[in-house]
């Protein structure tokens, strides 16, 4: 993958991206996660308790004025606010990863730490008898819970957080020398001055490095419970309903791969229905490995965890799929837009030939970038849908047990919509013409607000040629080819997926879309 597209082969929802530092830190990823989200909390509490218990009450009291006449009473607060809201915003910030964002809640930790013993030990034993000074008398400040408390929260590498809690050990015994040097406290003997100010925060800090290694290894087992055969999980790269898509790496292979997690909660609460859901998941992921064209995307593995999730590992693919690319760089010329289905035509025609439909041709099913030296090089995704063809047949293979209609809504062929009829290889060819239509155009087939009104329309009403809404000439062939795949009745459309390529070569395009052509394309946007 490149950094100028994390795309991955299944679209079930976007998520950002975890930073890759996890390996470099040694904090495994779930913690590094839960690290950059909780700091914010812990952060904001800290902000708010200042906020209420050194603003707003002297403002109540009438002593805000006073306070800031001495350093010692407005420097802690203040720098505790001032530290808070900047780990808030860099903890919000997308560029700063968040292994970085660990080792700044780690100084935080401490700057708190600081600010806490200054608050509560400044000019507090000025009329103290050192007689007095003793652990019954003085207690522990908020300081050791801080360390405690910090350290389970805020997950961190347990050697870098034994730095933090020393660190922030040391704020009581290194404020009380301060406080002793300049008069405002008594001086005590060694023994009580280990007894009182120093040894029970070390005690803590201990307490909270045998915590941090507790969270850590927990972390640990979480990630080798993620272990998918031999694949481990590194970094999530999407999120949906129905699961997640991870990259992962092979344990003894150099090969990265993308694993799609299906949540055993997302198959449902009936265990025979959720059997029946496996089932069907494992003959589609045996249907697609057997495909071979380069132009679909390789399954290399599949199975189920211990927990009963159910797991593809696909190839990890570099490019963008073809709905954001026209989002946001705008539709393509006729030549380019034939060079892409000429590609999906390719991987189409196996699963065609092996009595496979995909059912869920769509731009968001369809990568393109760079292989090796070629340039828009096409790969068809999620066959998760994948039916037998039902040409020739009666089995009706359009709605699944739930009665749910397969397929999405703006790329349904009107047979599917309607469920009218046999669905085969046509309907796939239907809703390359739809992806074809948003190629040219940057415009779905038919604009529809709700998915009632969108089958209507893809069951009855016949679409406008694309060139009508294209803001580049598309030649008439290529025009009434877009068309004929848009057919209502299947007969009236290519036939096949090989027929179709043959028509495409005999579009009359001017000028054809070279790899040549296509780099340059690439380096443009690279350069942007």
């Amino acid at each position: 993958m490149t950094d100028r597209d994390p795309q991955l082969l299944s679209k079930i929802g976007g998520d950002t991206p975890v930073s890759g530092g996890a390996r470099q830190h040694g904090l495994p990823p779930v913690l590094l996660r839960l690290a950059a989200t909780r700091v914010q909390i812990v952060a904001l509490v800290v902000l708010i308790g200042n906020l209420l218990g050194w603003v707003v009450t002297n403002i109540a009291e009438g002593e805000l004025l006073q306070d800031f006449q001495r350093l010692g009473e407005w420097v802690p607060p203040v720098s505790m606010m001032v530290t808070s809201v900047a780990v808030i915003l860099l903890a919000r910030w997308p560029r700063v990863p968040a292994a970085t964002l660990v080792t700044v809640a780690l100084a935080y930790e401490v700057v708190v730490s600081f600010g806490m013993a200054v608050s509560t030990y400044y000019d507090a034993f000025a009329a103290v008898p050192a007689s007095l000074m003793d652990v019954d008398i003085v207690g522990m400040t908020s300081v050791g819970f801080w360390m405690l408390a910090f350290t389970v929260i805020v997950p961190a590498q347990p050697r870098r957080a034994l730095v933090a809690v020393m660190l922030s050990a040391c704020a009581v015994p290194i404020v009380y020398l301060f406080e002793m040097q300049a008069g405002r406290a008594p001086l005590v003997e060694l023994d009580t001055y280990w007894a009182v100010f120093a040894g029970p925060y070390f005690f803590v800090a201990g307490l909270a490095y045998l915590s941090a290694r507790v969270v850590y290894r927990l972390g640990q087992d979480v990630t080798r419970a993620r272990e998918m055969g031999s694949y481990r999980l590194v970094e999530r790269l999407g999120q949906g309903g129905m699961g997640e898509v991870w990259r992962a790496d092979h344990r003894m292979l150099a090969r990265p791969a993308a694993v799609k997690l299906i949540h055993s909660n997302a198959l449902g609460t009936d265990p025979s229905h959720a059997d029946m859901l496996i089932a069907r998941f494992e003959r589609e992921a045996q249907a697609t490995a057997l495909l071979q064209s380069p132009h679909t995307v390789e399954v290399y593995d599949f199975g189920t965890t211990e927990d009963g999730s159910f797991y593809y590992v696909m190839e990890l693919l570099d490019g963008v799929d073809l709905e954001r690319l026209v989002r946001e760089h705008g539709p393509m010329p006729a030549e380019r837009v034939a060079h892409v289905m000429r590609q999906v035509c390719v991987s189409l025609a196996e699963a065609h030939g092996r009595g496979l439909v995909h059912r869920d041709v769509k731009p968001a099913n369809i990568i393109i970038g760079e292989r090796a030296l070629e340039h828009d090089f096409v790969k068809v995704l999620d066959f998760g849908l994948v039916k037998h063809d039902a040409r020739g047949t009666t089995d009706d293979v359009r709605i699944s047990q739930t009665g749910t209609i397969h397929g999405t809504p703006s790329y349904l062929a009107p047979e599917m919509a309607s469920g009218e009829g046999p669905v085969d290889g046509r309907a796939d060819l239907y809703a390359l013409g739809c992806v074809a239509y948003w190629l040219l155009t940057g415009r779905l087939v038919f604009e529809r607000d709700t998915y009632p009104a969108m089958l209507l329309a893809h069951a009855t009403v016949e679409p406008s040629p694309p060139s009508e809404h294209a803001p580049q000439p598309v030649p008439e062939p290529f025009d009434e080819l877009v068309l004929s795949c848009l057919a209502k009745d299947p007969a009236d459309r290519v036939q096949s997926a090989e027929a179709l390529i043959e028509a495409l070569d005999a579009a009359g395009l001017e000028a054809a879309w070279t790899n040549e052509r296509a780099a340059e394309w690439w380096r443009g946007l690279e350069s942007r």
